[in-house]
C-alpha cells in the first residue's frame, strides 16, 4: 500500500491575491506601461509571462524596491486570473482609475490645467467603444471625456485594454445633471456642438475651435432630446446615407480629426486621469 501523501497546493504562480472592491486587475501591454509611468504608486501586484520580463524590466524593479509583489505566470493561468484571453502576457491589479465629478473639471480649466476640445458621450455604455474613443481622444488631444453619471461605462479592464494607455490620459468625468452642467460649460466659454446622421450642417463647412464639446449619441438612439435642446449648433458627417449611421468610435474619429485640422493652436495635452 502507497503512503499517503498530502495534497499538494498550486504553485504561487497559480493563486491570485484577495482583490478589494476598490481594485481592477489591468492588461495589456500599452495598458500596464502607461498605468506605470503614470500611476506607479498605485501598482499593487504584477503577473507576467516569462517572455514579458525584458521589456517591463523597470517595472520588476520597481516591484523589488518598493516590495510589491511580482510572479512569472504561464498564459493559461494569466488568462485565468484577467478573464481575457486578449491580457498580452501581463497584468497588473492596482487601484482604479479614479473618475472625475464636475468640481473638479471646473477646477482644472479655471486653473488652465486642462484646456482643449471636450467630448459629450450621451447613451454610449458599450465598454470597449468609449476604449476605443479614449484612444482616438488622446490621439487628437481632447482635454475630457464627458458623460451621464448613471449609464457612461465604466473604466473596466476591458475598457483600458482598448483604450491603448489612453485612460491614463484623458480624464473621464461623470455628470450628474448633464443639460444643466454643459450649461455650466457654456458660461465658462465651451460651444456645445450636438451631432447627428440625419439633420444638420456639413461637418467640413463648419468652423469648429477648441473650446468646444461634442455630443455623441448612441448608434439606435441619436443624442437625448435634452442635450440637443441645448446645443449651440447641430452637425453632420456628410455620406452617401447607404447606412443608418456610422459606429460611434468612427464617427468620433471624423470628429475630432476635423477639429485637429481646423485648429491653429499647438497640440494640447490634458493632465493625468489618474489625478
Amino acid at each position: 500500500m502507497k503512503p499517503h501523501r498530502p495534497a499538494t497546493r498550486p504553485p504561487a504562480a497559480a493563486r491570485p491575491r484577495h482583490q478589494d472592491k476598490s481594485e481592477e486587475k489591468y492588461h495589456g501591454v500599452h495598458a500596464c506601461e502607461a498605468l506605470f509611468a503614470r500611476r506607479p504608486n498605485d501598482v499593487i501586484r504584477v503577473y507576467m509571462t516569462k517572455d514579458r520580463q525584458r521589456r517591463f524590466a523597470p517595472l520588476i524593479e520597481h516591484c523589488i524596491a518598493t516590495r510589491k509583489g511580482f510572479q512569472v505566470v504561464e498564459p493559461d493561468n494569466l488568462e485565468r486570473l484577467t478573464g481575457s484571453v486578449h491580457h498580452e502576457g501581463v497584468a497588473i491589479l492596482a487601484r482604479q482609475l479614479r473618475r472625475w465629478n464636475l468640481a473638479d473639471l471646473l477646477r482644472a480649466i479655471d486653473t488652465r490645467a486642462l484646456s482643449g476640445p471636450m467630448l459629450y458621450l450621451d447613451g454610449v455604455q458599450n465598454p470597449h467603444n468609449l476604449g476605443s474613443i479614449l484612444r482616438t481622444a488622446a490621439h487628437f488631444g481632447v482635454a475630457a471625456i464627458l458623460g451621464p453619471g448613471k449609464s457612461l461605462p465604466a473604466l473596466s479592464p476591458a475598457a483600458v485594454r482598448v483604450a491603448e494607455g489612453a485612460a491614463e490620459i484623458v480624464p473621464v468625468c461623470d455628470l450628474v445633471t448633464p443639460a444643466a452642467d454643459l450649461g455650466r460649460l457654456r458660461k465658462a466659454g465651451y460651444e456645445v456642438v450636438v451631432t447627428s446622421s440625419h439633420r444638420g450642417d456639413p461637418l467640413y463647412a463648419a468652423g469648429l475651435g477648441q473650446n468646444v464639446v461634442v455630443a455623441l449619441g448612441s448608434e439606435s438612439e441619436g443624442v437625448s432630446r435634452a442635450i440637443d435642446a441645448i446645443a449651440d449648433r447641430r452637425l453632420q458627417i456628410p455620406g452617401t446615407g447607404a447606412v443608418e449611421s456610422l459606429n460611434v468610435s468612427v464617427a468620433c474619429g471624423i470628429l475630432l480629426g476635423e477639429v485637429w485640422r481646423r485648429s491653429a493652436a499647438a497640440p494640447v495635452t490634458g493632465p493625468r486621469a489618474g489625478t
